[in-house]
């Protein structure tokens, strides 16, 4: 007797196995019978042989992996939870030496420029701040009243701010620095710029009035580098120039000095590769890496201008778009090929304080230095577009019909994406040689999730734990598009 109870904790490790995992095989089988179609419409499909398209249906407890390879669908994966482990503070741009690096905070700050007319305040003036500012209430002291000072100033030298950190995976140790480069461009707005120093016994806080200015950073990292490289977005109100800026980090520093609680701050960007113009009639717009270089757009009343700069700061290629009207924003979306970059932009004109009016629409192909327009489509842009040297994917989210009448009518009963491929040989807009749709019903059907599984003593069982969601959450997402094993498009 003494000697069968000797196995019975294996036994019942084993037996815990098994039951673990059916109740696994019956998350994964069961999960999700929902129905997924790629229809194939009009063209020749052999036209998606050239991409691997990546997509999901996610919500907030699962991910459902499925792509489009060699023209056919196939489901890849399915995870109860996606979200990736997070170490440090802030947001990982890129991979450096036995790490990885992250941003945590990138700003722009201004300082009173030499000419500037300044008029400092020994009081508080809040009326130079927006309405709907907070401010703490610790800073009152006990009757109510605010102290401190203001400085007013007309014209703003622009301080470019980083703070980075370096992560280790071993260890998660990680060391940080900033960066604070004052640059050469000058900031003039309608209305004085303000710096509200509130302080007593317990807290000070620093307030400004520029942090609605729609001048901000432009970062981007370079993964064949291993560097992080910045400017910044300009409007009408600068003037000088502003610089393209390597910030590193350099190579010869390292995870050594990771529990030193020194925060070294970089007041000089490890190099300047360019200063670009900037005026009224002359902005940045935005900034990509392209594997062989920097592409920098900038932006004029009746042009937009893509630089590729190399990471020397040679001006390798510049093109040059006409317009009939500006444009002060982009999107861009990029797809790496093995012989070169594909970008699309959409840019739009502001025409009101929350009113745009989009209407700029290229691709580029970039390939040994230089750039060249590809893919001229005035009729929009979908929600994503991949642009190749020859072919255009296009994808667009299945949308409702309305009439302008009635209800809303549904054009197609599931969510999904209608797939175009276009060839751009010939014709800059594009002839289209495939079509089709990719449908999920994931509107109709209540999912179903794995919650949890409890002890014997719990007497609950499996099926009773499998919960249905109806989470208006749950979509279908495009996470990538690169291209296949085959040829290059």
């Amino acid at each position: 007797m003494k000697k069968w109870m000797a196995y019975l904790p294996f036994g019942l490790l084993c037996g815990s196995l098994v039951v673990i995992g059916g109740i696994w095989g019956s998350v994964w089988n069961h999960t999700w019978s929902g129905q997924l179609e790629l229809r194939h419409l009009k063209g020749d499909q052999s036209a998606l042989a050239d991409l691997n398209i990546q997509f999901g249906i996610t919500d907030a407890r699962q991910r459902w992996n499925f792509s489009i390879k060699d023209g056919a669908l196939q489901k890849e994966s399915f995870t109860l939870s996606y979200e990736e482990p997070v170490y440090g503070s802030g947001e990982t741009i890129g991979n450096w030496k036995d790490g990885t690096m992250q941003v945590w905070n990138e700003d722009v700050t201004f300082q009173p420029a030499a000419d500037s007319k300044i008029e400092n305040l020994d009081m508080v003036d809040l009326s130079l701040l927006k309405e709907d500012v907070y401010i703490s209430p610790e800073l009152y002291d006990d009757e109510g009243n605010l102290h401190g000072t203001t400085c007013i100033y007309d014209k703003g030298q622009l301080v470019l701010n980083m703070d980075m950190e370096a992560v280790q995976k071993k260890g998660k140790a990680f060391r940080s620095w900033s960066c604070e480069i004052p640059t050469h461009l000058q900031y003039t707005p309608e209305k004085p710029l303000a710096h509200i120093q509130i302080e007593n016994e317990n807290r000070s806080m620093t307030y400004r009035n520029y942090a609605w200015s729609g001048i901000d950073v432009l970062s981007v990292w370079s993964e064949s580098q291993e560097m992080l490289y910045a400017t910044v977005r300009t409007n009408a109100d600068c003037s000088g120039s502003i610089g393209l800026y390597c910030l590193g980090p350099r190579q010869e520093e390292s995870f050594k000095d990771a529990n030193s609680t020194t925060h070294p701050v970089k007041k000089e960007p490890v190099a300047t590769l360019a200063e670009i113009p900037i005026s009224e009639s002359r902005w940045v717009l935005g900034l990509e890496d392209v594997g062989e270089g920097l592409l920098v757009f900038i932006g004029e009343p009746d042009k937009v201008t893509a630089e590729l700069y190399g990471y020397d700061g040679t001006l390798l290629d510049s093109n040059t778009m006409p317009l009939e009207e500006p444009v002060h924003e982009i999107e861009i979306q990029q797809t790496k090929w093995k012989d070169g970059r594909g970008v699309f932009v959409e840019g739009s004109q502001k025409t009101g304080k929350n009113e745009y009016y989009v209407h700029f629409f290229t691709g580029y192909w970039l390939e040994n230095g230089t750039i060249k327009p590809v893919y001229l489509n005035g009729n929009g842009y979908g929600t994503w577009t991949a642009v190749g040297k020859e072919k255009v994917l296009v994808m667009n989210r299945t949308m409702d019909e309305w009439d302008g009448k009635a209800e809303p009518i549904r054009g197609n009963t599931m969510n999904g994406f209608k797939i175009s491929v276009y060839d751009i040989t010939e014709d800059p807009a594009g002839k289209e040689v495939y079509c089709g749709e990719l449908e999920t019903d994931i509107d109709e059907d209540a999912l179903e999730f794995f919650n949890y599984f409890t002890t014997k003593a719990y007497k609950q069982s499996v099926e009773r734990q499998t919960l249905k969601s109806t989470s208006s959450s749950r979509q279908l997402d495009v996470f990538s598009v690169t291209e296949s094993a085959g040829d290059s498009v």
